[in-house]
């Protein structure tokens, strides 16, 4: 999911793998050559969200997540890729992350658009799990809390208990596993 900035740009997740996630940036890059990528939020560390990491640190962005990723993410970026280099291996940059502390809100915001990010409090998938909200335009985006394509949805109460919990007003939710659903 990218989203567009006054003066910067922000994707969310790092997905699937290297190849993908620089895919991904490429095309990013393609539609808005104007304005920098600058963030890349991460939902939360299973590999389906966060493969692409080390593509992303190699490419100079700020990874923004939860606290309880922090290390997790400093060891991956630590590792030697010697046999097979990989993005970061090739050009070497050192890991800019920003955290969403405890069960705070996090905002990037800079006059034209907000968005907050804030953790999923008791979610059982992911402890320290995120979700992006636009107030203006009301849209939740989150990644396994809930998947409209999905005949089961054991992590859905979490997610609405947490959208009341914080006052959003919600139109439609982004999943990142899914089309987008009023």
């Amino acid at each position: 999911v990218l989203v567009e900035f006054e003066e910067y740009l922000a994707l969310i997740e790092a997905p699937q793998s290297e190849a993908r996630t620089l895919a991904v940036i490429d095309r990013v890059r393609e539609l808005q050559p104007d304005k920098p990528l600058q963030y890349v939020i991460n939902t939360h560390h299973h590999f389906d969200h966060s493969a692409g990491i080390r593509a992303v640190v190699s490419e100079g962005l700020t990874v923004v997540t939860h606290e309880v990723n922090r290390s997790f993410f400093e060891d991956i970026v630590a590792r030697q890729h010697s046999i097979v280099q990989d993005a970061l291996a090739r050009n070497p940059q050192p890991l800019t992350m920003e955290t969403v502390v405890g069960d705070e809100m996090y905002e990037l915001n800079d006059g034209g658009r907000t968005l907050r990010i804030y953790r999923i409090v008791d979610d059982i998938h992911c402890d320290g799990i995120v979700m992006a909200y636009l107030p203006r335009e009301r849209i939740l985006i989150e990644a396994d809390a809930y998947s409209p394509t999905s005949r089961e949805a054991p992590f859905a109460d979490v997610l609405l208990r947490n959208i009341e919990m914080r006052g959003l007003q919600v139109n439609s939710i982004l999943p990142i596993h899914g089309g987008t659903v009023p």
